[in-house]
Formats: structure tokens, C-alpha cells, sequence
């Protein structure tokens, strides 16, 4: 095709590559917590539309079916299917260092099927989980390595992972912004996002300890009163 191959579909994540004429694209991506910061769960949506559109379908009735200009429902589960094989692979995601694997991934297109030349829109959404095999620590780096390919500046990527965490630091993203809970923006092509957080206090150890004190200026108290008594 002459376009140029791009590792987005599996939402910059895991590579795959998809062919992408202009920036007729647009997507969102999630990132939430599960049992722990080592095991985050993904969604996500896309939508191609136009050339990026027609392409990308042209793409998957070459390399899924025919190649007879026509994308059909077997061709397009076919695609779907493709995803699950990703499982056990590593990802662009690093955590102190260490490299995602992809437990669990499943993609859902939605178009109409027909030539694939005259597509105007495609969306695909995503659902997955993926882990980290990394020792706990107080302080913790999550590192992306970003695509080169421009495209990747229309997806905004959400994580909202830091329920028990304080961001202390974000770079490579694009328009950012933290709360509590998450830092979203969208990424930045060639640059590699970095975000450092440590670990908050849990509530629950801050009771005892404050008991404790209480428990203290008690008896010092009662201390200074029978003092003043005697």
C-alpha cells in the first residue's frame, strides 16, 4: 500500500502492525487498577474514519481473507481473533524497570461490511488486563514507549490507578491532568512517557498510631493531675 505500517491497534500497547494514511483517527484509552498496582485492566475505544478508514479494512481482507476488496463478517472475526494471540506477550509498559505481559485481550470491530473502499468509519473496542512481576517498594517509575508515527498525539490515555498512591511526576503527555485518582493526556509521538509515584499513608495505620498518642497524653495527664494532688 505504500502508507507505512503503524503499531496502534492494540491501542500502543502490544504491536500489531495496521496501515494509516493521515490522522482520520481518534481514540481513548483507560487504564484502572486491579488486586494491585501489578495488575491493571484496560479499555478502550477507536474510530477510523475515511481513507484511515477504508485502509484499515482493505488491510484485514488482505491479510485476514481473500484480498478480493471485499471485508466480510469472516474476515472480520477472523481479525478479532487474531488479538487473543497476543496473550503472554510483553508490552510497552515498564514498571521499575520491568516489562508488561499481556494476560488477557479481546477486540471488537464495528462496521459495515462490504467494499472496503467505500468504508467511512470503523470503531474497534478493547477490553484487557496485563501485569507486572515487580518486588513492592515505597516508590515506583511507569515508563511508555511511545510510536514515532504522529497518530498516536489523537489518542488520550487515562490512568486511573493511584487510589493508593501520590503522583510525584508526569512527562510525555500532552495536555495533562491529575487528580487523586488519575493522570490523563494524551500521548506525544517519540516521547517516552514517565510517571513516578510513591506510596501514601494508609489510613488504617494512621488510627493506631494516633490512639496510641492519645493513649500517651492520658497518662501524662492523669500523671500531672495526681502530681498537683499530692
Amino acid at each position: 500500500m505504500g502508507k507505512g505500517m503503524l503499531c496502534l491497534t492494540l491501542m500502543s500497547i502490544f504491536i500489531v502492525a495496521i496501515p494509516v494514511a493521515s490522522a482520520d483517527y481518534s481514540g481513548e484509552v483507560e487504564y484502572s487498577i486491579g488486586n494491585s498496582i501489578f495488575d491493571i485492566e484496560v479499555t478502550s475505544e477507536e474510530s477510523w474514519t475515511n481513507n484511515d478508514a477504508s485502509d484499515l479494512l482493505c488491510w484485514v481482507d488482505e491479510n485476514y481473507g481473500n484480498n478480493d476488496g471485499i471485508t466480510s463478517e469472516n474476515e472480520e472475526e477472523s481479525y478479532e481473533a487474531s488479538a487473543q494471540e497476543m496473550a503472554g506477550t510483553e508490552g510497552n509498559h515498564y514498571l521499575n524497570g520491568v516489562a508488561a505481559i499481556l494476560e488477557e485481550w479481546t477486540m471488537d470491530l464495528s462496521f459495515e461490511h462490504g467494499n472496503c473502499l467505500d468504508t467511512k468509519i470503523v470503531t474497534i473496542s478493547y477490553e484487557g488486563k496485563f501485569s507486572f512481576n515487580v518486588e513492592s517498594s515505597d516508590k515506583y517509575v511507569l515508563l511508555f514507549n511511545t510510536t514515532d508515527d504522529a497518530i498516536v498525539n489523537n489518542l488520550q490515555a487515562n490512568y486511573c490507578i493511584f487510589q493508593e498512591f501520590e503522583v510525584q511526576s508526569v512527562i510525555g503527555l500532552a495536555d495533562e491532568s491529575i487528580n487523586e485518582e488519575c493522570v490523563k493526556g494524551f500521548r506525544n509521538a517519540g516521547e517516552e512517557m514517565e510517571i513516578q509515584f510513591e506510596v501514601t499513608e494508609d489510613e488504617d495505620k494512621l488510627i493506631p498510631a494516633i490512639s496510641f498518642l492519645s493513649t500517651i497524653f492520658v497518662i501524662l495527664l492523669s500523671f500531672g493531675i495526681f502530681a498537683q494532688k499530692t
